[in-house]
């Protein structure tokens, strides 16, 4: 049966926009991502309340409210790793131009574009910050002359006990007498110079100005290269490509400075300012890095997912998958370069105001604590382990083997992310407040999936005119 033609000057219909029949059924992995938001959420509301729940004295219960917005800090710098560290892989890729640049390019592009519901999800620490001469629920030390001195009062009292005898015998047994007071002192001159100005940065209006600048210049970053990056995908001109992969590589070289740049600030001011007076040169590398091995790590995760499909079937070859496993090892090895750097200097200095970032996640009133044990499993999961299973070649050419080390990789880069944020809350009580920190990175994790899923689904998941740019590679055998 026919159908009438429109009659002359009738509008026309809009199109239908082209379907990508080359991306695969993504549903299974939106029910999940739903599950875990759930679960993640409902953990870390229960977790905050009982918390909050057992706290006796009114400092304890301030400190329990503060404890609530650092957990969810941790949940909110684990996943910003995803767009910023995506953001930095994709530059890398148009500048070095890599054959696992191209294969993952479509991931990194809608892990970038998820940079907007980031900043949603940092409204709520904005507001922490904006209110907590009210509410003192800033997961900031800086944030009032009140929540510093209840922060600097705990840090002195973490080694005081009501048996002033036997603690004073263990503190100068521990040396930690003249360390407290050095502490206290310091402290104390920085409160000053704050209470006078001198700390803009460290300011609510320093953390917003700040916080917009750094938004600011990785959203340009990310909108001309996923505007660019769309044109040069959907031109059909070998010419336009190559005019525009020379745009994106123009861009993607400075970009890579001023990401360094922005991203050290980003770093300072949101992770190394949750400790009073500590200072580190190495942290904002080891931040970066962090951003990259996870983002390296989701990206090859999900490419396995579909690399025995089309439109990759075609044109996958073993050097491929080999080249992704070999960076997530230069990634670990990276880390793990930086993480001991940052303790080999410190313990060096050996300065008052650097000591306590390591003795918080070590000892507890003169005993090994909980985050003791953190800090070592990191040396052997974060480094150790990793190292030596991607040392194998038959790992590296297995999908799902590789797949699930990079899994596990995005795992304890999340448990890494942890250990910088949680140990700088005070704790008045032996409750497991790390329950919080999961249930954060479950929760936000869940809301950031579901819209990643959302942004992959927009364009075709592989950008066939540049095929020709991938090698021939070599096979299984050589």
């Amino acid at each position: 049966m026919s159908t009438a033609a429109a009659p002359p000057g009738a509008p026309t219909a809009p199109a239908a926009p082209p379907a990508h029949t080359d991306q695969p059924d993504w549903s299974g992995y939106t029910r999940v991502a739903l599950i875990m938001a759930v679960v993640g959420w409902v953990l870390f509301a229960v977790a905050g309340f009982a918390n909050m729940d057992v706290a006796e004295s009114d400092a304890a219960k301030r400190d329990a409210k503060s404890r609530f917005m650092v957990a969810y800090l941790s949940g909110f710098t684990y996943w910003l790793s995803l767009p910023v560290g995506a953001l930095a892989l994709l530059m890398i890729r148009y500048v070095a131009k890599t054959s696992w640049g191209l294969l993952l390019t479509r991931p990194f592009e809608a892990a970038t574009r998820t940079l907007p519901l980031t900043i949603v999800l940092f409204a709520p620490v904005a507001i922490a910050v904006a209110t907590n001469d009210s509410l003192h629920v800033s997961p900031y030390w800086w944030s009032s002359p009140g929540h510093a001195a209840a922060h600097d009062s705990h840090e002195v009292k973490n080694e005081a006990s009501d048996d002033p005898g036997d603690k004073r015998k263990q503190a100068e047994k521990l040396g930690l007498i003249h360390l407290n007071k050095a502490i206290t002192d310091r402290q104390e001159a920085e409160r000053q110079e704050r209470d006078e100005g001198i700390y803009g940065f460290l300011s609510a209006p320093g953390f917003f100005l700040n916080s917009a600048i750094v938004f600011s210049v990785w959203g340009l970053l990310i909108f001309f290269l996923n505007k660019w990056g769309k044109e040069t995908s959907d031109a059909t001109d070998p010419r336009v490509v190559d005019r525009g992969l020379i745009k994106l590589q123009n861009i993607s070289g400075p970009g890579l400075i001023i990401f360094a740049i922005i991203t050290t600030s980003a770093a300072t001011q949101w992770t190394m300012s949750l400790e009073p007076g500590w200072s580190s040169t190495m942290f904002p590398v080891i931040f970066a890095v962090n951003t990259f091995l996870t983002s390296m790590a989701f990206g090859v995760s999900m490419f396995l997912l579909i690399a025995d499909k089309p439109p990759f079937k075609g044109f996958m070859r073993p050097k491929f998958q080999l080249d992704m496993a070999t960076l997530m090892l230069v990634f670990t090895l990276f880390w793990s370069y930086t993480a001991f750097s940052q303790f080999m200097l410190v313990w060096i200095g050996n300065l008052p105001e650097e000591i306590p970032f390591y003795l918080k996640r070590s000892n507890e009133h003169g005993h090994r604590s909980f985050w003791w044990f953190v800090s070592a499993s990191l040396i052997a999961l974060h480094f150790a382990l990793p190292f030596v299973l991607l040392l194998f070649r038959n790992i590296k050419l297995h999908p799902k083997r590789l797949r699930c080390v990079a899994l596990y990789l995005m795992v304890i880069a999340g448990v890494d992310v942890i250990w910088w944020v949680a140990p700088s809350a005070p704790s008045h009580n032996h409750f497991p407040t790390y329950l919080m920190d999961v249930g954060a990175v479950l929760g936000v994790g869940g809301i950031w999936l579901m819209y990643f899923v959302y942004q992959l689904k927009q364009r075709p998941i592989f950008p066939n005119n540049q095929a020709f740019l991938l090698p021939e590679g070599h096979t299984h055998g050589h």
